[in-house]
């Protein structure tokens, strides 16, 4: 009886470890946006387990104290965003039980060309991706 309860013990033990287990993943080469319209930002969780319970920052490389987007507790945190992106950054929220940590920015400028990085962290893990972002001029059009 002992050895079953021991083998449980353990067994139970490697579920827990493995449980929060998880890579993030996203585009390798650069994303493409057009000055003054949308983009998202793809970041995902594999596997597609559940991103609620989990800090999910963007922020960017290139600049000093540079949120982007904060979320965490269940709730966007953006009192240190970067002044240009205010009311400008969300995540999808209905998406984050799915795995699904992608930024969408809108308005796209110019000075948001740059690399973006996609930080996930649970309570026992944590990976990140970077997405390099470029920005072109508005489309003409005007023919």
């Amino acid at each position: 009886m002992e050895l079953i309860c021991v083998t449980l013990m353990i067994i139970i033990g490697i579920k827990d470890s493995t449980a929060d287990q998880f890579a993030v993943v996203g585009p390798v080469d650069p994303l493409l946006a057009v000055s003054g319209e949308d983009v998202i930002l793809p970041c995902s969780l594999k596997p597609n387990i559940s991103a609620v319970n989990m800090r999910v920052e963007w922020f960017r490389l290139d600049l000093k104290d540079s949120v982007v987007h904060l979320y965490e507790n269940h709730e966007d945190k953006n009192t240190n965003q970067l002044q240009s992106y205010r009311g400008r950054t969300e995540v999808f929220k209905d998406e984050l039980q799915k795995g699904n940590t992608s930024l969408k920015l809108s308005r796209v400028q110019i000075s948001d060309e740059g690399l973006y990085k996609c930080f996930i962290q649970s309570k026992t893990n944590y990976d990140d991706i970077t997405v390099d972002l470029k920005v072109e001029g508005e489309q003409n059009t005007e023919n």
